[in-house]
């Protein structure tokens, strides 16, 4: 069996973490990874690794890969950080490799939260969309919320890119912002002060969703679901889940799929839900392999793995959720000797 050269980068990090516990047990897989720090908890899970630039020396950085593509005879790079899409979307196309970033004639709206949703209701995907204004500057922000959610006690503000908890505030009056201080509720803001911040960052202001949260992990091929896996997280801290489970929920599979038909024609794409009262509502979308997809691999889906097989193997691989599987994190350690 040919042996296919994997790089992975940021291998300090989850994500790629859950990358690489999908080619722990493939014979044929060998691991290069990369990350700025020559110590990493991802090492242990690589055959050989590099120290390079951080994507941020956009020039070092991309010098960088091209040398390892070619010392190493890459066959296909997993980027990891979700600063790195848009570098290796456009980089993509100068690598005589297969990136593990999905195929998207849209490209351009996968990475933004305010266009994403405009296209999706373009589509006629309106009834999956919350309730949500776009604005430029928090002296907006005030007027919007009366205006447009008068009788919510709470709002959710967010960056149009921001990940996992970053750009992320709840805001809400004072009254339960001190109520929440007081819990030790980080995120949420009381409005006011959220106001006087002066910022010119484009964001989105739109409805608290307060039901269950769902993340579905989709393959694409051609056009086509290959499979779509919801999970259930039941408990994240700071964009992580700690705590989860996958579900068979038709309802999301289907909502995962309507999506994701019109958004990416092939590859890895993560979609992240809440559930309200009228159906589901969509929050989120990684462009990019996801941390918490490890789950769907202990539930016998391997994407990683898929994305190989598909892209070059040829390999049509039958995909069998193993249904109500549930994943707990926790903390863990190993040693490393310097002397």
């Amino acid at each position: 069996m040919k042996t296919i050269n994997v790089l992975v980068t940021g291998i300090g990090g989850p994500t790629a973490q859950g990358v690489l516990r999908g080619f722990l047990e493939k014979d044929n897989v060998h691991v290069i990874g990369v990350d700025r720090r020559a110590v990493t908890s991802g090492n242990q899970f690589c055959d050989k690794t590099y120290t390079i630039s951080r994507f941020s020396d956009l020039q070092a950085y991309k010098a960088e890969i091209k040398e390892l593509v070619e010392k190493e005879s890459i066959d296909v790079i997993f980027p990891a950080l979700h600063e790195e899409i848009e570098v290796f979307q456009e980089f993509r196309h100068e690598l005589d490799v297969a990136v593990a970033l999905p195929e998207s004639d849209h490209f351009d709206v996968l990475a933004d939260k305010e266009k994403i949703y405009g296209f999706l209701q373009e589509q006629g995907l309106s009834r999956y969309i919350p309730t949500y204004v776009g604005f430029s500057n928090t002296e907006e922000l005030k007027p919007i919320a009366e205006k447009e959610f008068p009788d919510e006690e709470y709002i959710v503000v967010k960056q149009i890119n921001g990940y996992g908890a970053l750009g992320f505030a709840m805001l809400t009056n004072r009254e339960n912002y001190l109520r929440a201080l007081k819990e030790g509720k980080s995120k949420i803001v009381n409005i006011d002060d959220y106001a006087d911040i002066p910022s010119a960052d484009r964001r989105i202001v739109m409805e608290y969703l307060g039901g269950t949260e769902y993340s579905v992990d989709v393959f694409m091929h051609q056009g086509e679901v290959v499979t779509a896996v919801p999970r259930e997280r039941t408990g994240v801290s700071n964009g992580i889940v700690l705590d989860g489970k996958v579900v068979h929920n038709e309802e999301l599979i289907e909502a995962a799929a309507e999506i994701s038909k019109v958004l990416v024609t092939d590859g890895f794409i993560n979609l992240q839900f809440f559930s309200t009262a009228s159906g589901y509502r969509l929050t989120d979308v990684n462009a990019r392999f996801c941390g918490s997809q490890v789950m769907s691999l202990g539930a016998g889906v391997n994407f990683p793995y898929l994305f190989i097989q598909y892209k070059l193997l040829g390999e049509r691989e039958e995909v069998s959720p193993r249904w109500n599987t549930r994943m707990i994190r926790f903390r863990d350690h190993f040693y490393v000797y310097e002397d």
